[in-house]
């Protein structure tokens, strides 16, 4: 008889989490014939209720925050996800911001997106990863969420942030997920393949073609702490990667940046990155997440790349995935047709693009898992 209860119990427990197994499938489904414009949303719109959309506003160090939050209808807990979409030169009205806040809604997370107002003038500040983690921990506070199965979710720099948001001491032992798509994992050697325009894509290193809104984020960042004039004598005598201009009467500092914004190669570079001041460095060293990873305590980490990322190298996130050393609960991702995130630019062809849609798919699931759960 013992026995007999035992193998009901058992059976009865495999039974659900094959039935959690499968809602978290379809729940990943949801989400990508959503969020890809290329794919048929009318069959999914049918059979999900229609995302409630709020105001909502938290407090960070520039000041109170208002944004969209797109959460499923009803009184929850659902789980939360604060996303941070990094750079956009689009802007944040563009129809593929509330397209991908109504797709997490539709699969059952309430979704808050922030916007980095550094951010949005084409800059990176350490100061956006607590702001990331406030907003993460304004969300946590609502009665509609379940803290147990929230998480992060950044594209690009965005996901960069993510990963040093969950690091922050505030959140990070209430992180249950991080999702980075195409992060870079330091500043240091992004600004080294940046200046040099060469990456290591896995067969030594070769030329790489720096896209025009990395480097005017780059340009913008690393002289973001200059004089407004200084800054901008730079700006525009840099504007394109060239030999260095001759600039009388700059500081210490400018001249110490100037090499990285010229054209230079990867031996001069890391020359230059070691000369910088040490405030500089500390700088790039707070905005990267390589050197933060041992405070993310997350237990799900998923990191995602495209492998000819023009605006992010790939070798970033290979990076990231090699620092987490086998990490229980952490994995990683490459696309083979995907171009920053965009499985059109690089014109697929149909099977090509339904196996890199199918891999993107498996690779997310143990995240919309958690919404199943």
């Amino acid at each position: 008889m013992i026995g007999l209860l035992r193998a009901l119990t058992s059976k009865r427990g495999r039974s659900r989490a094959a039935w959690r197994h499968l809602k978290g499938a379809c729940k990943t489904l949801i989400c990508v014939f959503e969020v890809f414009p290329m794919l048929p949303s009318w069959p999914v719109d049918l059979v999900t209720p229609r995302p409630v959309v709020e105001r909502a506003r938290y407090a960070t160090s520039s000041g109170e925050a208002e944004t969209d939050l797109y959460r499923p209808g009803g009184r929850g807990p659902f789980p939360g996800i604060v996303v941070c979409l990094g750079v956009v030169p689009f802007g944040v009205d563009h129809p593929q911001v509330p397209r991908l806040g109504q797709a997490l809604a539709r699969s059952g997370f309430a979704a808050l997106m922030h916007w980095s107002p550094a951010m949005r003038d084409f800059r990176l500040e350490p100061s956006d990863a607590g702001n990331i983690a406030a907003a993460y921990a304004a969300l946590l506070d609502r009665a509609d969420i379940d803290a147990e199965r929230s998480g992060l979710l950044g594209t690009c720099v965005g996901g960069a942030f993510a990963l040093l948001a969950a690091a922050e001491p505030e959140v990070r032992d209430r992180v249950s997920f991080v999702l980075a798509y195409a992060a870079y994992g330091s500043m240091q050697t992004l600004a080294r393949d940046i200046a040099s325009a060469s990456a290591d894509g896995g067969r030594g290193r070769e030329p790489w073609e720096v896209d025009q809104l990395t480097r005017h984020v780059f340009v913008s960042t690393v002289t973001a702490t200059l004089a407004p004039e200084e800054a901008a004598r730079l700006r525009e005598a840099c504007a394109e990667r060239r030999t260095p201009p001759h600039l009388d009467g700059l500081s210490e500092e400018a001249r110490a940046l100037l090499p990285l914004l010229c054209e230079i190669g990867v031996d001069e570079a890391e020359a230059a990155l070691r000369q910088l001041p040490e405030p500089l460095r500390d700088r790039l060293e707070a905005m990267s997440p390589l050197a933060h990873l041992g405070g993310v305590r997350a237990p799900l980490i998923v990191l995602l790349h495209d492998r000819d990322d023009p605006v992010i190298p790939v070798g970033e996130s290979r990076q990231l995935h090699a620092a987490l050393g086998g990490r229980a609960g952490a994995q990683y991702t490459e696309f083979t047709v995907f171009k920053h995130l965009d499985p059109t630019r690089g014109r697929p062809k149909p099977l090509p693009l339904a196996r890199e849609l199918l891999r993107f798919a498996r690779a997310v699931q143990p995240v919309f898992q958690r919404a199943a759960e």
